[in-house]
């Protein structure tokens, strides 16, 4: 049977007693074999959907990773223009590389989107190519799978006409076969007729040379149709065989087929079913055309087979009974020739007793004869008055004795040979009549024996005969089940397909709605990253401006503290013109330093403390000199503190942007991921 594994179908057999049984059992293994491969190559296709499936979860993660990556790379632009800030230049430089590094990034990030949208566009073009490609061989195939099946259609016809010619010559046979077995009577009848006209029977050599080819035909017979069995029950297994490759090259296909028509986008359900219903209607004609076409063969070559061996067989009786006829025909011809010379060999005997017979009368009739012409003479010599001398007379008269006694002994011996001959030959009849008896016995018993051996054979026959019409009977159930094999095979095939489909179905259209979850997180993520990348452009501008107004404030503040050290030098020189006037400078220097150095003012608290000798005015100007350039650059190192401070306060500030900048983007990057 056939199987369709996404394909097919398999052929099993039910399970019989022998060699069968194991026979079945490899083939139902061979086909949970064969299902196995089908589910275990739809369990690889599943598992390439989900690898596809992950790698697109990896090129969103890839692109997390890179908001991620452009996100520290922000974070550094940040930190550097935190770092550039002390020195104005550097701070310069550091804005020029962050807007060119800004540049790369948009650049980048520009291309990357270039680049995925061309990817994409050739994916989707591909796509469409193939399935435009997997379309027109999808129709190419019908073509010719059409094509095919009128090709097995006119096969089919063709075949059908040569099984009603095969038939008709079946028929011929037939009444040939019914001609010769009438002949063959006719002439076993005659053979009978001609053994009851002669009433002799064949020597047992050639009775025994004959039964010996019969038996041997007999055997040739048997070995003939045992071999014929063999035969059928080995085309039987090359025909499971070449039905399960069969089966296997349809699987293959079916399997190529779904595998070719595999559509591009997920939205293409109708063509797959078209397509699905297309093979499934395909695979169900060429199996039914396959198997009517198998079994209009196997029916044809078996009854083929069958006629061809009973021709054979009656060809071989023909031919046996017509040697047959001839062996009696020559022993009959031999035993006529037999009788005809004994028969002419008893009427020259009879010839010879006449002959001699013959002889013999004629000798009585010499010497009747000559005994009346010897009472003549001996009463003509009585009547004769002067009768002749004595002495001529005696002798005369002993010759005519002599010569009668001499022709009696050849008589009496020509007698006697007859007689002896007479009974040589009736012996020799009488001996080869109780001889011919004795074979025509032992040809009798040869005739029951061989009757005999003829009535086993012939039952043998019939026991082959009927073996022979079992094994056509069992082959006819074997085919019976196997048909009912092959409808319970295809309907569980198919219920098992047809779950198979389900369940694939079901599959993919988990992944696609898997995938579509996908596409739409990727979606969300390119527009997340769309929008981060315009909060960060958007910060950007934000922190620009920010750095502008900063850098407005650093210069209006720096001319205010200008334009306040230009008044406190006024005032300083003022103050300083009043206290030497005064002479209050060095008191101020000391208040003045106190105030700015305190550490100085821990050390040298014992020389403020004590009263100043009198000997050290005259240095007052020259020492006072000192702390009040020491107190300018403290006044302007607290001036740069306040600066720092500043600077430092707007830093903050900004990394409390980039850090709510930040946590915006880790509230969108689970969103991706999820």
């Amino acid at each position: 049977m056939f199987h369709h594994s996404g394909n097919g179908s398999h052929l099993a057999l039910t399970t019989f007693p022998g060699p069968t049984q194991g026979h079945q059992d490899l083939e139902g293994s061979q086909a949970l074999s064969q299902q196995a491969e089908v589910i275990a190559r739809q369990l690889q296709e599943l598992r390439r959907l989900e690898e596809e499936v992950r790698l697109l979860r990896e090129t969103s993660l890839q692109q997390k990773m890179r908001l991620e990556a452009q996100a520290m790379e922000l974070e550094a632009l940040a930190q550097a223009e935190k770092a550039g800030r002390a020195e104005a230049e550097g701070l310069r430089a550091a804005l020029a590389g962050a807007e060119v590094v800004r540049k790369n990034l948009e650049e980048g990030s520009q291309r990357e989107l270039e680049e995925v949208q061309r990817l994409h566009q050739e994916q989707l073009s591909s796509l469409t190519q193939a399935h435009q490609e997997a379309l027109s061989s999808l129709t190419s195939k019908a073509e010719g799978l059409e094509q095919s099946l009128s090709s097995l259609e006119t096969r089919r016809a063709g075949e059908a006409k040569e099984l009603a010619e095969a038939q008709r010559e079946a028929e011929l046979l037939r009444k040939q076969l019914s001609k010769t077995q009438e002949d063959l009577e006719a002439q076993v009848t005659l053979v009978e007729n001609l053994r009851k006209y002669v009433g002799e029977q064949v020597p047992p050599e050639v009775h025994s040379q004959t039964w010996e080819l019969e038996r041997q035909k007999f055997l040739e017979n048997m070995q003939h149709l045992q071999e014929d069995r063999d035969g059928l029950h080995a085309t039987v297994e090359l025909l499971q065989v070449r039905v399960q490759s069969l089966t296997h090259i349809l699987a293959l296909q079916e399997e190529e087929l779904t595998r070719k028509v595999q559509p591009s986008d997920s939205l293409e359900p109708e063509f797959t079913r078209k397509c699905q219903s297309l093979l499934n209607r395909w695979r169900e004609k060429v199996f039914a055309l396959m198997v009517q076409l198998k079994a209009q063969e196997l029916e044809h070559s078996d009854s083929v087979k069958q006629l061809k061996g009973q021709v054979t067989s009656l060809q071989e009786q023909v031919t046996a009974q017509s040697q047959e006829q001839a062996i009696l025909q020559r022993s009959l011809q031999d035993k006529a020739a037999e009788v005809e010379v004994e028969r002419m060999g008893s009427r020259g005997l009879q010839l010879e007793l006449s002959r001699a017979q013959e002889a013999r009368r004629r000798w009585q009739q010499q010497t009747t004869s000559a005994e009346e012409q010897l009472r003549l003479v001996v009463n003509a010599v009585s009547s004769c008055p002067l009768p002749p001398p004595v002495t001529d007379v005696s002798l005369e008269l002993q010759q005519l004795r002599e010569e009668r006694n001499r022709l009696d002994a050849e008589l009496q011996l020509s007698a006697r040979l007859i007689q002896q001959e007479v009974g040589r030959a009736r012996e020799q009849g009488e001996a080869e009549r109780q001889q011919l008896s004795k074979v025509a016995q032992q040809l009798e018993q040869e005739l029951q024996q061989t009757q005999e051996s003829l009535a086993s054979l012939g039952l043998q026959l019939e026991v082959a005969r009927q073996g022979q019409q079992e094994s056509t009977e069992e082959a006819a159930s074997l085919r019976q089940e196997l048909t009912q094999q092959q409808d319970l095979y295809r309907q569980a095939l198919q219920e098992k397909v047809a779950e198979v489909e389900t369940r694939l179905r079901e599959q993919l259209s988990d992944t696609e709605r898997r995938l579509n979850e996908a596409r739409r997180e990727h979606a969300k993520a390119v527009v997340s990253l769309r929008q981060i990348q315009r909060r960060a452009a958007q910060e950007k501008e934000r922190s620009q401006e920010l750095r502008r107004l900063q850098e407005e404030a650093r210069k209006e503040e720096g001319q205010r503290l200008a334009r306040r050290l230009q008044e406190l030098e006024r005032d300083k020189n003022l103050m300083l013109a009043t206290l030497q006037q005064e002479g209050l400078l060095s008191r101020y220097k000391q208040q003045r330093l106190l105030a700015v150095l305190p550490s100085l003012l821990d050390k040298k608290k014992s020389v403020v403390s004590s009263p100043r000798p009198p000997e050290c005015s005259a240095s007052v100007p020259v020492a006072a000199a000192v702390p009040t350039r020491e107190s300018i650059k403290g006044s302007l190192s607290v001036l740069l503190d306040d600066l720092q401070g500043l600077t430092e306060a707007i830093s903050k500030e900004e990394a409390v942007c980039q850090g709510d900048n930040l946590d915006r983007c880790s509230s969108s990057n689970p969103q991706m991921s999820s």
